[in-house]
């Protein structure tokens, strides 16, 4: 199945959609080309500074700690070519999951709490909820 090459014409880097920059970043993994020459052809810029690299990061690669000094130290041979998910991102992903259990907890007590009031004060015929209103006595 061959390929079909899309033209993305030069562009500032911040005009690059997602899929774009994904284009980008597979042209220079798949070919021997110089980070500085992708960028100089894609963007016309004779400067990349670091630019490929922040993309890489942004679409989920994994960067060697050669290639920048910001690259995580455990990194993973980039043959894959897949964005990987981190240990941080499944515990955050975990907690996440325990806070909206936590949340619909929460919400189902204070509905039930609310609920009892509202039965209280009707089937006692007293107010429970303190007024707004209502002004503080002077002792």
């Amino acid at each position: 199945m061959k390929k079909s090459k899309v033209i993305l014409g030069l562009k500032s880097p911040g005009q690059f959609s997602l899929a774009e920059r994904k284009l980008v970043v597979e042209e220079y993994l798949q070919t021997g080309c110089t980070k500085r020459e992708i960028w100089e052809k894609y963007t016309g810029q004779p400067q990349e500074r670091g630019g490929l690299l922040r993309w890489m990061r942004q679409l989920g690669y994994n960067i060697p700690a050669k290639w920048g000094k910001f690259a995580k130290q455990n990194s993973i041979q980039m043959s894959s070519h897949k964005p990987i998910e981190s240990v941080e991102y499944v515990q955050l992903q975990e907690k996440n999951a325990q806070l909206e259990k936590a949340l619909v907890q929460s919400e189902l007590r204070a509905t039930a709490l609310a609920t009892m009031i509202e039965v209280a004060e009707k089937e006692l015929e007293i107010n429970i909820r303190k007024k707004s209103y209502t002004k503080q006595s002077t002792k």
